[in-house]
């Protein structure tokens, strides 16, 4: 299903190209009153026609692609300088034989105009497409990470199970005796000179004990300590740094230690 929702949705992305490029951009061009261009100046139609359309491409693709990068000035930079050579193109002096305008001289002011008009379509346009199609792409990846993120902590819990499964520690909590399972510890952090042991779906449990007493409870191999105030488990780290290792499920990496770091190898 996700795979047909991306094609459909670049499909419509096509169709929505093909429809602005191929109608709206040559209809936009005929509903002007400039016959007297169109017969006598044929090369500017077709040099203001590919400069439309290049404006299309610079909202539709590269002012979006810019901003998604984070290089805003750069977009905004691009904007200003298309906005400034439309208007340098706006200021070409424009003369006809005298017996086409002699009627109708009027006419001639539709050929700003239509510089003007067919430059703010086309950028906007472009710019409105382009931008959604971003915030398309961008929730999309979003949605994918989340379900990776589920997927990537279902099967921790299934490894826990198997790695630890059924075994717990007893650990004095509130002036009596607490058993955690070990599936669903965290991690394990010093806190003076308390231990608390961050558990999943359930509330941290802060217990009156040093963490090498703790860590002799725990069974060997299962768990090891990065740092003077971390004892993590094994089966949970995701990636491991020569400062750092990351777990999944906790979102923040947590410290490597200089003495304890031959314990990771």
């Amino acid at each position: 299903m996700k795979a047909k929702g991306k094609i459909f949705r670049t499909k419509m992305e096509t169709w929505v190209d093909l429809g602005v490029c191929l109608l709206l951009i040559p209809c936009l061009v005929s509903v002007f009153p400039v016959e007297e261009w169109i017969l006598w100046r044929a090369s500017d139609v077709i040099v203001y026609l590919m400069w439309t359309y290049l404006c299309w491409y610079l909202g539709r693709h590269a002012i979006p692609a810019l901003a998604a990068s984070g290089k805003w000035w750069t977009a905004l930079a691009v904007v200003f300088i298309a906005t400034v050579l439309t208007y340098l193109m706006s200021l070409k002096q424009v003369s006809f034989p005298r017996e086409m305008i002699a009627d109708r001289p009027p006419r001639l002011y539709m050929y700003q105009q239509a510089v003007w008009t067919l430059y703010i379509c086309a950028m906007g346009a472009g710019l409105a497409t382009g931008f959604l199609a971003l915030k398309t792409k961008r929730l999309e990846q979003a949605k994918d990470e989340r379900t990776a993120a589920q997927a990537v902590q279902s099967a921790v819990e299934v490894l826990a199970a198997h790695a630890v499964a059924g075994e717990t520690v007893t650990v004095k909590a509130d002036y009596k005796d607490v058993t955690v399972p070990l599936a669903a510890i965290q991690y394990i952090e010093a806190r003076n000179n308390y231990a608390c042991l961050h558990l999943d779906h359930q509330e941290d449990v802060v217990s009156q004990i040093t963490m090498k007493a703790l860590l002799e409870l725990l069974p060997e191999g299962k768990f090891v300590r990065i740092h003077r105030s971390y004892i993590v488990p094994v089966h949970r780290i995701e990636s491991k740094k020569a400062t750092s290792v990351k777990l999944v499920g906790v979102d923040t990496p947590l410290p490597v230690g200089r003495a304890h770091k031959e314990n990771l190898k």
